[in-house]
């Protein structure tokens, strides 16, 4: 047992044996923080950067929103012109045809008040044939 202890004493010996603090080892740690240091600036200018692009992305945004609305209504008012235009084509055709047909519906009326006159009509074109 004494020489298990022995052993295990040995063994751990060079673990509890300080890790030597060289001047190189010293000039590295500064070198690194001052390279930790410029990379904090770079990352601090940069977000400052990235704030100011999105404050620009927005008022661009609400830019080009309100450029859309007003194109939205320019178009909803150039599709209600063209919706009264072609509805007020289509009434014009409408009473066009109205007012052209009205001598022909006098007349077939004149005729059907006056139904000897059309059995003779008839009767002549019958003849005739």
């Amino acid at each position: 047992m004494i020489l298990l202890l022995a052993i295990q004493l040995w063994a751990q010996e060079p673990a509890n044996q300080p890790v030597p603090y060289t001047l190189a080892d010293r000039d590295r740690l500064i070198r690194l923080e001052e390279r930790v240091a410029g990379v904090e600036k770079e990352l601090t200018l940069f977000r400052e950067q990235y704030r100011q692009e999105m404050t620009n992305l927005r008022g661009e945004m609400t830019e080009l929103r309100s450029q859309l609305a007003r194109m939205e209504s320019r178009n909803d008012m150039q599709f209600y012109t063209l919706l009264t235009i072609l509805v007020g084509f289509i009434a014009f055709l409408l009473w066009d045809r109205r007012k052209a047909l009205a001598p022909m519906e006098n007349k077939v009326a004149e005729l059907q008040k006056d139904s000897d006159k059309l059995s003779r009509l008839v009767q002549s074109l019958r003849e005739y044939a």
